[in-house]
């Protein structure tokens, strides 16, 4: 009996790939505008190794992921920031209506009266999360980006080496956006309650 095989381990494996000779790994991020006249000449660049598929899909997965993350804490932040600039220290009293409840409207109105004439003022926000929260969602975001990015890296490159494919430095690329993109999906509650 044999040893076991990996689809990871190019000298044990099954799928056979033609490495072309004098072939270096591209540098990240390779990618190549596809012409009709390079596909069909199969011209372009292509990964073979399966640490290449990994490091180029984990890469991948960590930029868009970390923009897409990046992108929606500088949301946040910005509405954290309109809030503060926008706060004011003893905001107006609301009108009441004459109608609902006149007594309730009388003991709240005693009660305005009487935070006022004590003087207190409201704390203002911090400034804190403004800084903190884009800092702390490129952190959550190259945690998710570890380990999705590893484990689809690692499913590509068993997939392609064992069929003795060759990949297009595309193929990572649109596996990441894939990525984001179901993350982005998943994040909508009416459909994660529907399923």
């Amino acid at each position: 009996m044999g040893g076991v095989s990996s689809a990871l381990d190019p000298a044990r494996g099954r799928g056979v790939i033609s490495v072309p000779d004098g072939y270096t790994t591209p540098s990240f991020p390779s990618l190549y505008i596809p012409t009709l006249h390079d596909t069909l000449e199969q011209r372009g660049i292509f990964l073979y190794e399966a640490e290449a598929i990994w490091h180029f899909t984990f890469y991948w997965t960590v930029l868009l992921l970390g923009f897409l993350f990046l992108i929606c804490s500088m949301l946040a932040s910005f509405t954290i920031f309109i809030n503060i600039v926008r706060f004011r220290t003893n905001p107006p009293d609301r009108p009441s209506k004459q109608n609902s409840g006149g007594r309730m409207n009388g003991l709240i109105r005693m009660g305005l009266e009487k935070d006022k004439d004590k003087g207190e003022r409201r704390k203002k926000p911090p400034l804190w999360p403004i800084f903190v929260l884009p800092v702390v969602s490129v952190i959550i975001a190259s945690g998710i980006s570890l380990i999705s990015g590893t484990v689809v890296g690692f499913a590509l490159a068993a997939i392609y080496s064992s069929g003795g494919f060759s990949m297009s430095t595309w193929v990572p690329f649109l596996w990441a956006l894939i990525q984001v993109l179901v993350l982005i999906i998943s994040s909508y509650s009416t459909l994660t309650s529907i399923l």
